[in-house]
């Protein structure tokens, strides 16, 4: 292959050089930096947060976006396959310093990038946070610059005791926390007490449900002043529709997530 043809490289850090030595990061005019993985291409895309005037953006959250042989391959299939070659925790390492280098080249000052964390890494809170941090700081972030989510059924699967001490690490190095997918399945408020999350993002479905019904619609509203209540700021996601940007600005949230305002992509 002609040399001038090959993409144009990125810096690899050395604590992801040492988990994948074979790995290299490239710059695709489209999708930005990119890599590879257990021969899967990795691409970053960004969903803003806004304020209720659905024009300030509060902050973005880093979706993975992953192809097997120019296929899409759902997120939560990437891992499994992580898991099933027993690279899980280097792998979402991976996924999040390419979130962070891609978020690092376009993000204003004060900026939020909320990072899913995966469920199975909880318990190695402690040894994960400081190699993780050593990677937020190489990219010019620090760790009150992150929401990292926790998806509400994982925290109900959680052991108790694992759940309080890994929040209490989170927190202790400076990162807030958001409790996502809120109200999916069923609200666990004792959990949501014991996590006393940031930021509790509600299940798109409710406010689906809220704008078929008008019984729905008032649960929406009295759910969203309880959790605002709690002490946490209130996002909805899955604002699709007008009638349901509405709805959520008329139950006084604090943020809103869903492609009526903007979707998902990479941005430059």
């Amino acid at each position: 292959m002609n040399d001038t043809l090959r993409p144009p490289t990125f810096p690899v850090p050395p604590e992801i050089r040492r988990d994948w030595p074979r790995s290299q990061f490239s710059i695709d005019a489209i999708e930005g930096v990119v890599t590879e993985a257990l021969g899967m291409r990795l691409a970053s895309a960004f969903q803003p947060i806004f304020a209720p005037d659905g024009r300030t953006v509060l902050g973005e959250e880093a979706l993975l976006r992953a192809s097997l042989r120019r296929k899409p391959l759902a997120p939560p299939n990437a891992f499994a396959a992580a898991r099933a070659s027993d690279v899980l925790v280097g792998f979402d390492r991976l996924c999040r310093t390419l979130h962070l280098i891609n978020f690092a080249t376009y993000a204003r000052p004060n900026r939020t990038l909320f990072l899913n964390v995966h469920p199975e890494l909880l318990p190695a809170v402690e040894a994960h946070g400081v190699y993780f941090e050593r990677i937020l700081e190489s990219q010019g972030f620090k760790p009150a610059d992150v929401v990292l989510e926790l998806l509400e059924s994982d925290v109900t699967a959680a052991e108790p005791e694992a759940l309080t001490r890994a929040v209490a690490n989170f927190r202790s190095r400076g990162y807030r926390i958001a409790l996502d997918d809120f109200g999916h399945g069923h609200a666990n408020l004792d959990r949501l007490w014991a996590t006393a999350p940031d930021y509790v993002k509600l299940d798109r479905e409710l406010l689906r449900l809220a704008g078929r019904d008008e019984k729905a619609a008032r649960g929406y509203r009295q759910l969203v002043a309880l959790l605002r209540d709690t002490g946490a700021q209130v996002l909805a996601e899955g604002v699709e529709t007008t009638n349901e940007l509405a709805l959520a600005r008329d139950a006084g949230v604090d943020g809103l997530q869903g492609y009526l305002l903007g979707e998902p992509g990479y941005r430059h």
